[in-house]
């Protein structure tokens, strides 16, 4: 069960003040650092961010950057007038919020997570914690765009207290037009992380270089790596063959000794 919000009443009141000054200040400009949306083959399409080189479904915000600690309202969603005829627009949340785990290298199941993450529109709200989430929707705009920033806010445990760390969610958009929904994308929040935990959630969306030697898939190149090349000594088992040169031999064994560890 959720734990109510131990929020501070006037700055709970400008949190909800803000998205109506957003709303009554809608613009055709699109904003940076906002996702995107677009319609291709019918299919509702996440792109972005704006003004930015594309991160492939990854985005980034960070709690505080509106000058209320635990609360952004970034990024926001941007569609060009004219994207789409009348309707709404909603999300849904795909997993359970997640953290970066800095010693493991590694995303911290949800249910190891004691922090919760509200998302909420004016009188919408949803609370993420362990399950995935089903959202809210909001009206396309008049003139066909869909400029909406949602209130993200980083709740605490039931103590009220709540880590610094990078947070994930996972989301998809949905329309009730007949488009089909968009692909999963991710926006990861800065809660006071350090540049270091940063960087490295960010790279662990990247994919992984080929791990050489590596053929039972452990992670590791070790000895049972070795012993699986050895019993293939003097064959033509193509995913043993290292250096390509149609049978495995020695250079195999060079190239496996030389990747030999933890993979990258």
């Amino acid at each position: 069960m959720a734990q109510p919000s131990t929020r501070n009443p006037v700055g709970r009141l400008a949190v909800l003040l803000l998205p109506l000054l957003l709303f009554a200040a809608e613009s055709v400009a699109q904003h940076p650092g906002d996702i995107g949306l677009r319609v291709s083959d019918d299919r509702l399409v996440v792109e972005g961010p704006i003004g930015g080189e594309a991160t492939n479904g990854v985005f980034y915000g960070v709690f505080g950057d509106t000058g209320f600690p635990g609360y952004t309202s970034n990024p926001g969603f941007d569609a060009f007038a004219g994207t789409f005829p009348p309707g709404r627009i909603g999300f849904d949340v795909l997993a359970g919020l997640q953290r970066w785990d800095a010693e493991l290298g590694s995303w911290a199941a949800p249910d190891s997570v004691l922090e919760r993450m509200s998302i909420s529109f004016i009188t919408l709200e949803v609370v993420v914690e362990d399950e995935p989430v089903e959202g809210f929707d909001l009206a396309v705009q008049p003139d066909g765009g869909w400029h909406r920033h949602l209130d993200f806010e980083i709740l605490g445990d039931a103590s009220g207290s709540r880590r610094p760390g990078v947070y994930r969610l996972d989301l998809s958009l949905y329309a009730n037009m007949g488009i089909a929904p968009s692909e999963p994308f991710t926006i990861l929040f800065n809660y006071d992380a350090s540049q270091a935990d940063v960087e490295a959630a960010i790279e662990s969306f990247d994919p992984s270089p080929p791990c050489v030697g590596d053929f039972d898939g452990n992670g590791v190149v070790d000895g049972a790596d070795f012993g699986i090349m050895l019993a293939a000594f003097g064959t033509k088992v193509v995913e043993l063959d290292l250096d390509a040169d149609g049978i495995v031999a020695g250079g195999d064994v060079g190239l496996l000794l030389a990747s030999w560890g933890g993979c990258p």
